[in-house]
């Protein structure tokens, strides 16, 4: 839901009713990852993406139904490697996604969101898309540490699978992605209970220690990836709003001191980005120990392969061992052969990526790993059983397949 916040919010202020398609499920190679949504005015006019490009189309038309009638409705598109389609995802995988009609009395947590945003609270919005008909699109705010119990108010769940999805929130706010989970609504049957766990989390901070050129490249680029990016240097006259216009702060102090104080005042998470631009061993040594030692994500220094092996050694006089130095890139950046500013804040920004998932950063061409790894695809699939739905869906290029020219056609997980 994130990346629709905006519009959400100049919908709900103009009094508009929209239809928001969310991807709930995922299976195999699929292009979004689960929580990615996109609006659908009165109008038809698609805000966002939920495929890159696949299967929006039918989720408009389908969006125009769900605005017209009220009901919730959950759609799946997959690809058959025998009977290949038009209506589908070409890339292999399957997705389902769950299209609500969304007004703001509809939706009561929207306010709570968006406080706990401005807050940097880590929350997850959970929605209900599978299970009792009356129970579709229930949507309920749910705070790290804090109870799923009002979302369940009235419907009589045991407390084991109230519990269960308890459990679930919490593990998904805790890890930062947003996922998908399939409960027994009651203990021991079939009946299903399924929860969209759309995670909101603090943004992720990337703390750039030297007010150089390359600085204002880097931040503008973390920037635009989502990052919240702080430019920390000693030197006033460089470390100016006006030099580094993208950085959301701009602080000037000395870089340890400055890194040290975040860090007794808890506002550096485990998954923060160091990077140490400053080109000078009286700054980027003292700030590199201490960044070593609390086990940053990810910790870079930008230098030659001289500089970085001296860098080195005098880390190393400071009580640091070769698998604490491991852990630090330098010099700093994928082989891009880049040159410019630009170009050396794209090969930075690659390998933090690169870092935060544990990727190989080779090219795809190259290697036969899962593309999108790590999407959040949910519950795995167990057992297929076909449900009818009642709407056929176009069929591009004349062509058809018994098993999905149909939204009428549903592959359901239990």
């Amino acid at each position: 839901m994130r990346e629709v916040m905006e519009a959400l919010n100049e919908a709900f202020s103009d009094g508009r009713r929209v239809a928001m398609a969310t991807v709930v499920r995922t299976q195999g190679s699929a292009p979004r990852a689960v929580g990615t949504s996109m609006l659908v005015t009165g109008e038809g006019s698609p805000i966002g993406s939920v495929s890159g490009g696949c299967i929006e189309a039918s989720v408009i038309e389908q969006a125009a139904t769900v605005l017209a009638t009220g009901v919730p409705e959950l759609l799946h598109f997959g690809m058959s490697d025998d009977d290949g389609f038009s209506i589908g995802l070409t890339c292999g995988g399957s997705v389902d996604i769950f299209v609500q009609a969304f007004e703001r009395v509809t939706c009561p947590g929207f306010a709570s969101l968006q406080k706990a945003l401005v807050e940097n609270l880590p929350c997850a919005m959970v929605t209900i898309f599978e299970g009792a008909p009356e129970l579709l699109g229930r949507s309920g705010l749910v705070h790290q540490g804090s109870a799923i119990t009002p979302l369940f108010a009235g419907a009589g769940f045991a407390w084991d699978v109230v519990q269960a999805a308890d459990s679930a929130v919490q593990e998904a706010i805790a890890s930062g992605r947003s996922t998908s989970v399939t409960l027994p609504a009651v203990t021991g049957s079939d009946e299903r209970l399924s929860l969209l766990i759309d995670v909101f989390r603090p943004a992720r901070r990337l703390v750039i220690f030297g007010a150089v050129d390359f600085s204002a490249s880097l931040a503008r680029l973390g920037a635009f990836l989502g990052f919240h990016v702080t430019v920390c240097d000693a030197r006033a006259v460089f470390a100016t709003p006006e030099r580094l216009p993208s950085a959301h702060d701009v602080v000037v102090d000395q870089p340890a001191r400055y890194l040290h104080k975040e860090i007794a005042l808890g506002r550096l998470r485990p998954d923060a980005a160091i990077c140490v631009l400053t080109h000078d061993s009286k700054f980027d040594v003292p700030v590199l120990d201490v960044a070593l030692r609390e086990g940053f994500a990810y910790v870079g220094a930008m230098g030659s392969r001289r500089t970085a092996s001296d860098r080195r050694g005098r880390l190393i006089a400071l009580g640091h061992t070769e698998q604490s130095l491991a852990r630090l890139r330098s010099p700093i950046g994928l082989d891009l052969s880049a040159s410019t500013p630009e170009e050396t804040a794209v090969s930075i920004m690659a390998e933090v990526i690169a870092a935060r998932h544990q990727a190989s950063a080779l090219p795809l061409a190259h290697t036969s790993d899962p593309i999108h790894k790590g999407a959040g695809s949910g519950q795995p699939l167990r057992r297929a059983r076909v449900t009818n739905r009642r709407r056929p869906l176009p069929v591009a290029q004349g062509r058809s397949c018994s098993l999905c020219a149909y939204a009428t056609i549903r592959i359901q997980i239990s």
